[in-house]
């Protein structure tokens, strides 16, 4: 994780040493390891010369994952003009790299299928909504590639369904921290813990091959306020996706009666710097922002 902690802005020896030993503490708590199927599509992926025929044979494996790839790349969602007969089609009409973000997306839930409480269960319901308006805003907004935002938007929080496994209090705490923004809850987080849900999102993230920019984002996201952090060029692109997800919560929390204009001060004012004005090329896409909430 070290190269997370050199992304962000300078810190001080007292918070390196912090974060070391959060770092340890993680390596107790389980993370779910990478998926072999999502293991074995990187490495041959990265071959000079892939073979989509070994490709579409991996996933095929798992009929299940290979019904959910054509599912969604056939989904309005893309809005692809022609439809995906097979996996290998879905990989040439995709890409490798989307498709690699796809495929960590899908599985991701899965690894946490034996958890169904509640708070897991509203857990997926917010992060799936808020991954369906990041890439819908990222492509929009022209800031990223629609499967990069949504690739963010599930993985930004995905700290906590590894802590509501880990440790039965979460819940609790969850719902008790309700009304706070994410940093108050982080900062209760490191207290009871000694880490907070963002450090152990990205070691998941890391641990599951996301691009280096990705799991640095989501380690990062709690200190998009730090001094120069928008302006400084070795976050800026880390800044991008984290005011996109900023951006993509508040509408939904806005949506669900939730809004909190004194928190929302501090986002939009930094959103403004990375984004620029949003009010006028926001006014056309309510109507769409407005379906994709409701339809998660």
């Amino acid at each position: 994780m070290n190269a997370a902690v050199a992304a962000m802005p300078a810190a001080s020896t007292e918070t390196a040493v912090a974060t070391h030993q959060a770092e340890e503490l993680i390596k107790e708590i389980g993370i779910p390891p990478c998926p072999a199927v999502l293991t074995e599509f990187i490495a041959e992926s990265r071959r000079d010369e892939p073979d989509f025929r070994r490709l579409s044979h991996l996933i095929n494996k798992d009929t299940a994952l290979a019904a959910s790839i054509l599912k969604t790349i056939n989904s309005p969602f893309y809005g692809l003009n022609k439809k995906a007969k097979t996996v290998q089609e879905a990989l040439s009409l995709l890409g490798l790299r989307e498709t690699t973000r796809l495929i960590s997306g899908l599985l991701l839930r899965r690894a946490f299928a034996s958890c169904d409480t509640p708070a897991m269960q509203e857990y997926w319901d917010t992060s799936s909504r808020v991954a369906m308006l990041s890439a819908y805003l990222g492509r929009e907004l022209a800031v990223a590639p629609l499967e990069e935002g949504h690739t963010f938007g599930l993985f930004r929080d995905c700290g906590v369904p590894v802590l509501l496994i880990r440790y039965p209090e979460y819940a609790s705490m969850l719902t008790e921290t309700a009304f706070q923004n994410e940093r108050g809850r982080s900062e209760s987080e490191r207290a009871r813990f000694g880490f907070d849900h963002a450090q152990v999102g990205a070691t998941l993230a890391q641990s599951w091959h996301l691009p280096n920019e990705m799991w640095q984002a989501i380690h990062v996201h709690l200190g998009y306020d730090a001094a120069n952090f928008a302006a400084d060029s070795k976050t800026m692109r880390h800044a991008k996706l984290i005011a996109l997800g900023l951006l993509a919560e508040r509408m939904l929390l806005t949506h669900r009666g939730k809004y909190d204009s004194q928190q929302w001060t501090t986002e939009e004012a930094f959103v403004t710097q990375v984004l620029g004005p949003l009010d006028e090329r926001l006014e056309p896409l309510v109507s769409d922002i407005a379906r994709i909430i409701a339809e998660g």
